[in-house]
C-alpha cells in the first residue's frame, strides 16, 4: 500500500472503533456519575471513607460488565481478517481463546478504574481539609460531598469516560484481530507480516511516530520508545504507550 492508502485504512479502522467507543462512553459516564453520587452521599452521612471499599467493589463490578460488553462487541465487529486458511479460523476454540484474553484485560482495567475513582475522591477530601485552615467552611461534610460529586461525576467524568472507552475499544480490536491473524498464519502456513501504522497527525506521540513503518513477522514485537509491544494498545505496554493510542496494524503476506 502507498502511504496515502495506509492512512486511509488507519482512519477507517479508527472510525469504526470510535463508533463503538462513543456508544459505551455514555454507559461509562453514567457509571462514574452514579459512583460519584454514592461516594459523596457516603461521606456526607459518615464524615469518613469507611464505606468506600464497598463502593469501590460495586463500582468495579459494574465497570467490568460494561467493558466486557464493549470488548465482545468490538471483537465481533472486527472479524474481518482472513488468509484463505485451510481450516475455519473463526471456530469456537479460537473465539473462546480471544474472549478469555479480552476478559483478562477487562478485569485488570476495571480494577484500575475503580481504584482511581476512589483515589480521586480521596484527593478531594484531603484538599478540602488543607484548604479549611484558611477557609473553615471547606471542611463541612456537605461542602466536601458536593466537591466529590463535582470532581468524580462532573465535567471531568465526560473526558475520563471517553478515554476509557477509546482505549479499551482500541485494545480489544487489536487484541482480537492480532490473535485471529496469528492463528490464521499458523493454520495456513503463510508468512504474515505486520506493520505499525501511525496516523501521523498533531496528536500522535513522538514514540509512535518513530514506530510508524516498522514491520515484523507476526509473533515478533515492535520497538516503541524502547518498549516491546506486539501491537498498538498491547495490554503489556505502559500507560504512556497505550492510553488514547490511535495507531493500527497493517497485515500482509509474503
Amino acid at each position: 500500500m502507498t502511504r496515502n492508502q495506509k492512512l486511509k485504512y488507519a482512519r477507517a479502522v479508527l472510525l469504526m472503533q470510535d463508533r463503538i467507543a462513543l456508544k459505551y462512553q455514555k454507559d461509562i459516564k453514567r457509571e462514574l456519575k452514579l459512583t460519584a453520587s454514592q461516594l459523596a452521599e457516603s461521606y456526607r452521612i459518615n464524615q469518613s471513607t469507611v464505606e468506600y471499599p464497598q463502593i469501590q467493589n460495586e463500582h468495579q463490578k459494574r465497570i467490568t460488565e460494561i467493558l466486557l460488553e464493549l470488548a465482545k462487541e468490538t471483537s465481533d465487529k472486527f472479524k474481518v481478517f482472513t488468509l484463505n486458511a485451510k481450516k475455519d479460523m473463526f471456530s469456537n476454540y479460537v473465539e473462546n481463546g480471544i474472549y478469555s484474553m479480552l476478559a483478562t484485560n477487562v478485569l485488570t482495567t476495571a480494577s484500575t478504574v475503580s481504584a482511581n475513582t476512589i483515589a480521586i475522591a480521596s484527593v478531594v477530601i484531603m484538599q478540602s481539609m488543607r484548604e479549611s485552615v484558611n477557609k473553615p467552611k471547606n471542611s463541612q461534610p456537605d461542602v466536601i460531598a458536593k466537591n466529590i460529586s463535582k470532581r468524580v461525576g462532573g465535567q471531568y467524568s465526560v473526558s475520563r469516560a471517553m478515554t476509557i472507552a477509546r482505549t479499551e475499544t482500541h485494545k480489544a480490536a487489536n487484541t482480537a484481530q492480532y490473535h485471529r491473524a496469528s492463528v490464521a498464519a499458523q493454520e495456513s502456513e503463510l508468512e504474515v507480516v505486520v506493520e505499525w501504522i501511525s496516523t501521523n497527525d498533531g496528536r500522535v506521540r513522538d514514540d509512535h511516530k518513530h514506530a510508524d513503518g516498522q514491520t515484523r513477522p507476526i509473533g515478533q514485537p515492535f520497538n516503541v520508545g524502547g518498549e516491546l509491544l506486539m501491537y498498538p494498545s498491547d495490554p503489556k505496554g505502559s500507560a504512556a504507550n497505550v492510553i488514547n493510542c490511535r495507531c493500527v496494524l497493517g497485515y500482509d503476506t509474503k
